[in-house]
């Protein structure tokens, strides 16, 4: 599956760009470029998949490839369709692929100064093979933190279940985000208070997640920003409370990292989710795989997935829901009242993730469409008020 070099990057913005920069250079100049982590169409060969996919299957080999770009955000994307010889083909092997690189200097650099390089390769390397959750499977993942060079590849789910991918422009329906929180349970109960959580040191806590994002972004002011650009999409009583309510998911996010502790997805938002061609719910990208309470996750799913009605009327029914299914999946029994009060706590950092998006500097890169953002910031807001989370933080 490869390898994930975890060397920390450096706390400092200017150090570490030039700490990237240097290597990058070096690598450039030097034409010193780590194959083993293939990050341009052009350095991936036939010998590269067929040890990456046919291994453990003897005289299977690639004979034929085909890659297509998809898109570049965050990260690079390609389209993957493989062609195997006779044995390849009797083995099963997997034709249809999704990669996910770092292939330009800025989608390293911010990967690397929000320490989020190794996540989603060392979730499909060390951790996605563990577990039966409906997710992609992973292939190979590989990351250097010292050079910035990532490469995931998965399974693509949009040719193999013909996944399509939600968004909080459509509803979903009770059981569909039922099924999405079983889901969720199976991995928190598989890895509870696991000892593999600390031993892959590139599992943040949100604490830490959040303190990286705030050095990197100033999410307090590009928060404010939002609020001012965007004020109709928030209920009134909030603007007054702003800078109160981030104080308090700073706490809210300490708390998230006492107690007991599982793998987090990190990222559970709504578009971050799809439907299989049989109705089962899945959450593909774990880019910002965590460890820390349960709560983050769910809370996270809950407010960023559902119509601010339909989570009044269902959000107490589906925490007892999920506490139900924690328990058959290997997790305790958890008591409801204080289950339901670290879900009212964690409701805080959905809303600030999103709100940053709407106050956005002109150097930050558009992360998710405009009226995707506002709708997340819309419901998370809502529920931010309804839930009284300041109170239940203790702020």
């Amino acid at each position: 599956m490869g390898e994930t070099s975890t060397e920390s990057a450096p706390q400092g913005v200017l150090p570490g760009a030039l700490r990237l920069g240097g290597a990058v250079l070096a690598e450039k100049m030097l034409r010193r470029k780590d194959l083993a982590i293939p990050m341009k169409k052009n350095e991936v060969t036939a010998q590269w998949l067929t040890g990456v996919l046919a291994a453990g299957h003897p005289g299977a080999e690639v004979e034929s490839f085909e890659i297509v770009d998809v898109d570049s955000g965050t990260t690079s994307r390609w389209r993957v369709t493989v062609g195997y010889n006779e044995a390849g083909r009797a083995a099963h092997l997997p034709e249809h692929l999704f990669g996910k690189t770092t292939r330009t200097f800025t989608q390293r650099l911010t990967q690397y100064l929000a320490h989020a390089l190794p996540g989603e390769p060392g979730f499909f390397q060390h951790l996605r093979p563990q577990l039966n959750i409906e997710a992609p499977q992973g292939y190979f993942g590989a990351a250097d933190t010292r050079t910035g060079r990532s490469l995931t590849l998965l399974e693509d789910i949009s040719a193999t279940k013909r996944a399509q991918f939600c968004t909080p422009l459509q509803p979903i329906t009770r059981p569909q985000i039922e099924d999405l929180l079983a889901n969720m349970a199976v991995w928190h109960g598989h890895y509870w208070e696991s000892p593999e959580l600390k031993a892959r040191g590139w599992l943040k806590t949100p604490s830490d997640h959040f303190r990286n994002f705030d050095r990197l972004l100033g999410m307090r002011k590009r928060a404010t920003v939002g609020l001012r650009r965007a004020p109709e999409i928030v209920p009134e009583t909030l603007p007054p409370v702003q800078g109160d309510l981030y104080d308090a998911c700073a706490k809210a996010l300490l708390l998230a990292e006492q107690g007991a502790q599982t793998l987090l997805h990190g990222d559970p938002h709504i578009g971050n989710a799809y439907v299989c061609d049989d109705g089962r719910m899945g959450f593909t990208d774990w880019q910002l795989v965590l460890r820390g309470s349960w709560a983050f996750d769910v809370t996270y799913t809950i407010t960023s997935g559902l119509e601010v009605e339909d989570r009044r009327a269902w959000e107490r029914d589906l925490i007892a829901f999920y506490i139900d299914r924690l328990h058959a999946a290997g997790g305790p029994a958890l008591p409801f009242e204080d289950a339901w009060l670290a879900y009212r706590q964690q409701c805080l950092y959905p809303y600030f993730a999103w709100m940053i998006t709407i106050g956005r500097s002109a150097l930050m890169p558009e992360f998710q469409p405009a009226d995707v953002c506002r709708a997340i910031v819309h419901r998370t807001s809502n529920a931010i008020m309804d839930l009284d989370a300041l109170r239940a933080v203790g702020g």
